[in-house]
């Protein structure tokens, strides 16, 4: 057989990575397969309509909203004082970098005949002056956020309170959203280690119902197997079983 007919795969089999993993819980064990999916409507549909009903729990007038109040009035005020401060964050720093943005990335002149060696000069002193602004923003971020966590601490509760109560809910809607997301992974993506073709869960309530740390386990075997960007291919593949092996 030439290299060519051996390296030969089904494309739908292309870009699914995947591996034999060990479940425990106290003294017993399950080994399942647990592989990449492809398409993820399914999962991205179900965690967006999760993050919109637990927005729409914080309505204004819900019980949940003033539950979420009564507990930022409560809780301890260094607490609050960082969800608001979490919450403005994001406007500290994009002001930052206005006021102090990169400089304009340099072209070489070849108008003027500029040598590649006196570009790449211009380039290193243009990335040098880059990190330099970087060390001079996160310093000026640094400097604004304590000026404005001094000044959250000297507001009146209920003003604080109203403050965080964003981010606050903020955290819980990404919370569900990255809940659901990976409970709708693991029912595509956890197979019977005897037959790859089969899920292992027969649907979403029993990836529920999971114990916390079987369902953990089985999340950081997924997240193993999806590499982030620049990282390389997980060196366990579907495309490595060209040999007749079910996926």
């Amino acid at each position: 057989m030439s290299e060519s007919e051996r390296t030969r795969v089904d494309l739908t089999l292309m870009g699914i990575w995947g591996k034999q993993v060990r479940v425990e819980l106290g003294d017993r064990y399950e080994e399942v397969w647990v592989q990449t999916i492809g398409d993820r409507t399914d999962a991205l549909e179900r965690r967006h309509e999760a993050m919109q009903r637990k927005l729409l729990e914080f309505r204004p007038g819900s019980e949940r909203a003033e539950a979420l109040m009564e507990a930022l009035m409560l809780a301890p005020a260094e607490d609050v004082v960082e969800l608001a401060l979490g919450a403005e964050r994001w406007r500290i720093e994009a002001r930052v970098r206005r006021e102090l943005p990169d400089p304009v990335r340099p072209r070489q002149d070849r108008a003027a005949k500029e040598s590649d060696e006196d570009f790449a000069r211009r380039m290193a002193a243009h990335e040098n002056r880059c990190r330099e602004m970087a060390g001079e923003r996160r310093a000026r971020i640094a400097e604004m956020v304590a000026a404005r966590r001094d000044e959250l601490k000297s507001m009146p509760r209920g003003e604080l309170a109203e403050l965080a109560r964003p981010r606050r809910v903020d955290v819980e809607c990404w919370n569900e959203f990255a809940r659901v997301c990976d409970e709708w992974v693991l029912l595509r993506a956890v197979r019977r280690l005897e037959d790859r073709d089969r899920q292992y869960f027969e649907d979403i309530s029993e990836v529920r119902g999971l114990h916390p740390a079987v369902k953990e386990q089985l999340r950081l075997a997924y997240r193993e197997l999806e590499p982030g960007e620049g990282d390389e291919l997980p060196k366990s593949s579907a495309l490595s079983r060209s040999s007749g092996s079910t996926t």
